[in-house]
């Protein structure tokens, strides 16, 4: 039996076939596409490497000043303080809404009748803008009048300044988070659950196993890849986050949960004009969330054997 050639096809029959002309019709897209992507990237980069401030006016012109903004930064105190603002607020809000997020979604899945009703409650959060999130809550947060400090003062327990306290700030800001966007996590575990074959766990119960070692042994393992889906898009949402601090407490008091995008705004656009410096801030930042979710990638990967 002769082995099995392959030639490769020659110019004039891939000119003339359909996988040219596929090629060449997403020539236009590719095109629409890197205009609107890569040039605002690359734009941004140059825009890091000058200093441009707007407070001139018009006549603002951008002077270039090589990695002086980069140099500058780096003994920014107050970038940093706003970075470990944002990794705390991160990495405190994860793990709660994730826990949030698998409770929840374990008790759908397990509940038959008003199941519908459930996840509709779940999901309306959602449906509010993060501004308005913000803002909703920090009427609910008052220290004077606000719905939440009065359900605490049926129970005995005083006015509590959450927004006001810089060890309470970010915890409540958390809060607010873990109301406003559980239902996502909700959501993508829960697909992951109802995806799942009935046997496993059927043959678990059969073998003796209680409720708790089927969700350790077997379910766990299972949705482990939905897991760290979800936890990987909230992570890079959480990093972004802006609004809700803009909108409840505006970085304060002294700068305690200020956080990484506000402070980019407030060098920028939101207050300082210094839009070259302010660039450089959001690279920076840009590269670090980049690093973060090349680590979540990287661990979602490994193995259990690892």
């Amino acid at each position: 039996m002769q082995p099995a050639t392959f030639a490769l096809p020659s110019r004039r029959s891939f000119f003339g076939s359909r996988a040219f002309y596929g090629y060449l019709f997403t020539v236009p897209g590719l095109l629409v596409a890197g205009a609107l992507i890569l040039y605002p990237l690359l734009f941004g980069l140059y825009v890091s490497l000058n200093d441009w401030n707007w407070a001139s006016g018009q006549s603002a012109q951008m002077t270039f000043v090589g990695l002086r903004n980069y140099i500058d930064l780096v003994h920014d105190e107050l970038f940093w303080n706003a970075l470990l603002n944002t990794f705390y607020f991160t990495g405190a809000a994860l793990v709660v809404e994730m826990m949030l997020g698998t409770a929840c979604a374990l008790l759908l899945n397990s509940v038959a009748a008003g199941s519908a009703f459930f996840r509709t409650i779940l999901i309306f959060p959602l449906m509010i803008s993060d501004i308005v999130a913000a803002i909703m809550w920090k009427m609910l947060l008052d220290p004077s009048l606000g719905f939440v400090n009065y359900l605490l003062s049926l129970v005995g327990i005083g006015s509590i300044n959450w927004l006001s306290d810089s060890h309470l700030v970010i915890p409540a800001i958390v809060l607010i988070d873990a109301w406003w966007q559980t239902g996502v996590i909700t959501l993508i575990i829960l697909a992951g659950l109802q995806s799942l074959p009935e046997e496993p766990r059927e043959i678990a119960r059969v073998d003796g196993a209680n409720a708790w070692q089927i969700f350790v042994h077997v379910t766990l393992p299972a949705i482990t890849p939905f897991l760290w889906t979800a936890a990987i898009f909230r992570a890079i949402d959480l990093l972004r986050v802006f609004a809700i601090v803009w909108g409840t407490t505006g970085g304060g008091p002294a700068r305690a949960s200020q956080v990484a995008q506000h402070y980019i705004y407030a060098q920028g656009i939101g207050g300082y004009l210094h839009i070259g410096y302010s660039t450089s801030l959001a690279v920076t930042f840009a590269a670090f969330i980049c690093i973060t979710v090349v680590i979540l990638l990287g661990l979602s990967r490994k193995g259990p054997a690892e």
